[in-house]
């Protein structure tokens, strides 16, 4: 299964890529004597991708490296838009790099096993959120001003030696 960043290609061959989320909750047990379990959210997806480079394409590791290394102008990481059969199935569109990228050599295939991470970033939950919390500030009223703030005033307004 191929697998592309910002619609290039991941070089190699017996590419694998593997996917998954998870479901965050919290044992509750202990607060009663129900089997409880609290509900904390859909986490950010990830993929794993294996893939094999000839030693020949070693332009194409290093380009591979590059990418995984790759900063934006603000210092973070760049997100790449992710092309792949499996990744659309689980609906992440976007990722960057995460954790390790590891390259190990294997001589009877005469090329380099590359395995390395992935993590969704601008998930449909995070989206979901945004939406909410943009909604949320635009319904809000504003508080009143901090007692502090009054006081001040009050202070001000007085005449005295």
């Amino acid at each position: 299964m191929s697998i592309a960043l910002d619609g290039w290609n991941v070089p190699g061959f017996e590419t694998r890529v593997n996917a998954g989320i998870k479901l965050a909750g919290g044992d509750m047990s202990g607060f009663g004597s129900f089997a409880l379990s609290s509900d904390q959210g859909v986490k950010p997806g990830t993929l794993t991708v294996n893939t094999k480079i000839p030693f020949e394409q070693e332009s194409d590791l290093a380009l591979l490296i590059s990418k995984a290394k790759a900063l934006d102008e603000n210092g973070a990481r760049i997100i790449y838009t992710i092309n792949n059969a499996l990744a659309q199935a689980y609906k992440i569109r976007k990722a960057k790099f995460d954790g390790e990228l590891k390259t190990t050599e294997i001589e009877d295939k005469r090329g380099w096993q590359v395995a390395f991470k992935l993590v969704e970033v601008q998930s449909v939950s995070e989206r979901e959120q945004q939406q909410l919390d943009g909604e949320a500030n635009q319904n809000a009223t504003a508080q009143a001003t901090t007692s502090n703030d009054e006081v001040q005033n009050k202070f001000n307004e007085v005449e005295g030696p």
